[in-house]
């Protein structure tokens, strides 16, 4: 839990790739299940969406057999499943090299690090599913994210989450947007939101055990979290008693796009209501920076 902000150290290990080692490009993998075009695909309003936040880092090799499962997953269900990928922790998401070295980028967040450090996974990849219990955990291995990601979807949703303005000035790099969130069904308790910035199509590095050598490069890297645009933990929607037709709109102007974003046409928002007690994700919404 996030209130717990104890510093943690991972047990975590690095396959080092020697200075001979190969690098070969990204393989094309097959993705079973998953259907073509999403568009239209999805249970719509009223039901829960679900945020799978994939724990990860361009520098893990075991890394990205679990961003396939998330690409699986995505594939099938589509607009109602939204992945982030946070890379994080120094061992797996900073640099080692100087450009044009494939591991270059400094991949890591201040809110992922501080992910990280409250939800304390044992290691990467990790995930976290809406951030709700599964088994017992909040940081669910790969091979159980299918079932934890079944166990939400099709519930009826008690927020439904909108972008009623998004204004991008490309001149002054600056962002305006307006997050609304209404109730649909009784609840109560304090409910925060979050507004990630993600990025698509990130070329860079990644290492992977699967490979001969070791490392992809170059590697694709999509839905990167860039940016928290209102914290780690976000701004308060509600609290106490909270009924069907209750509306919040969050305004947040003269957004300064974060510096690490390479191609803002490139990038998306992520909005998202949660518990703060238990930390559970009850509503995710996503669309991009730039129509």
């Amino acid at each position: 839990m996030k209130h717990m902000r104890n510093t943690i150290l991972l047990s975590l290990s690095l396959a080092i790739c020697s200075a001979g080692c190969d690098i070969i490009e990204e393989p094309d993998n097959p993705i079973p299940g998953a259907v073509d075009d999403c568009a239209g695909v999805g249970n719509g309003a009223g039901f829960r969406r679900v945020l799978l936040e994939d724990l990860t880092g361009f520098r893990c090799p075991n890394c990205p057999a679990a961003a396939d499962v998330a690409k699986q997953l995505q594939g099938v269900y589509c607009e109602d499943l939204i992945v982030v990928a946070v890379h994080c922790t120094p061992t797996f998401a900073s640099p080692t090299a100087a450009p044009p070295d494939p591991f270059s980028t400094d991949f890591r967040t201040v809110a992922g690090e501080e992910y990280v450090s409250a939800f304390s996974p044992p290691g990467l990849p990790n995930g976290l599913v809406s951030r709700r219990e599964f088994d017992g955990s909040q940081v669910i291995g790969d091979d159980n994210w299918s079932s934890a990601v079944a166990d939400i979807l099709g519930q009826p949703a008690q927020f439904e989450i909108t972008f009623p303005q998004v204004s991008y000035d490309a001149g002054t790099e600056t962002l305006d947007l307006q997050v609304k969130v209404d109730a649909l069904a009784d609840t109560t308790g304090e409910h925060n939101v979050v507004v990630y910035l993600l990025e698509d199509d990130v070329i860079e590095g990644q290492e992977d055990n699967r490979v001969p050598g070791g490392i992809v490069y170059p590697y694709t890297h999509n839905h990167v979290l860039r940016d928290n645009i209102n914290g780690t933990w976000g701004t308060q929607a509600f609290t106490g008693a909270i009924t069907p037709g209750q509306t919040v709109t969050l305004t947040f102007n003269d957004y300064v796009l974060a510096p690490n974003v390479l191609v803002p046409a490139n990038c998306s928002l992520v909005a998202y209501i949660y518990r703060v007690d238990n930390d559970e994700v009850m509503q995710v919404s996503e669309r991009h920076l730039i129509p």
